[in-house]
């Protein structure tokens, strides 16, 4: 940059330093922003039992023209739209989705992806495979993946990101090699039919989590059951900060554990 404006400006390399500091942290300020505005959409989500959309997409998809409009016809619907590079970082956020793989040392950290991508090759490529497993380990998400003109970085994690996604279940939609041909009235049947498809899963949400809910219930009264059988010593467990085993096994159940659901019998 110095070589470029010095003679045109007059910069000094003291100056030109300046600028570039002042431009790393407007950057590093207005990604800090947009994060926080996911995690506000996001808790809205979540208290409304509503879905959004997480784009896994390169930087250059947010341009309308590269898009085709996609993402804003989908929004036109009532679907956030998150980009893969400002999922937020909350410490509590993250705990909560990948906290288990962290103590269990599956993962080092909940940015880690060495249990599912181990070729770091390029930094988009990496950014898209971590929010796939975001995308599918939180309930009001859902995967649209879009690629363009054959990309040589997007090939290598075709299979990668889809693997992650469907084996947790999380609808996963993908325009692939966007630009081959002239896509307008496809498109539309296309976005039409997700929406479609997204109203009908939306309409199971709170029924799924219910689903969810219970079955942790049931393993973490079953498991403490288990290990007092056995004399084993209790563990902290993430969904019960005290613990107590059923109450079939002559004590009352864990009150953070009982969320409604069926007691597990001894």
């Amino acid at each position: 940059m110095l070589d470029c404006w010095q003679p045109v400006l007059g910069l000094s390399e003291g100056e030109n330093e300046r600028a570039v500091e002042q431009g790393y942290k407007a950057w590093h300020a207005y990604e800090s922003s947009i994060r926080k505005r996911a995690r506000d959409v996001l808790d809205m989500l979540e208290r409304e039992n509503r879905l959004g959309i997480v784009m896994l997409a390169r930087p250059y998809h947010h341009d309308p023209g590269l898009n085709h409009g996609i993402l804003e016809e989908l929004q036109k619907r009532g679907y956030p739209v998150f980009s893969q590079n400002t999922l937020p970082f909350d410490e509590d956020l993250l705990d909560r989705l990948f906290g288990e793989e962290v103590r269990a040392g599956i993962i080092s950290h909940p940015l880690d992806i060495s249990d599912v991508w181990k070729t770091a090759t390029a930094a988009s490529s990496n950014m898209k495979v971590w929010a796939a497993k975001f995308t599918a380990r939180h309930p009001n998400l859902v995967a649209l993946e879009i690629s363009s003109f054959k990309c040589g970085h997007d090939a290598p994690v075709y299979t990668v990101v889809e693997r992650i996604i469907e084996q947790s279940g999380t609808p996963y939609f993908c325009f692939k090699d966007l630009d081959e041909n002239k896509p307008a009235n496809s498109i539309k049947i296309r976005v039409e039919t997700i929406d479609y498809f997204l109203k009908r899963y939306s309409d199971d949400l709170p029924r799924r989590k219910q689903v969810d809910s219970e079955i942790r219930t049931q393993l973490c009264q079953y498991e403490r059951w288990l290990r007092e059988s056995h004399g084993l010593p209790d563990l902290e467990h993430p969904d019960c900060a005290r613990g107590e085993i059923p109450a079939t096994a002559g004590r009352a159940p864990c009150p953070e554990c009982t969320t409604g659901g069926s007691q597990v019998p001894a």
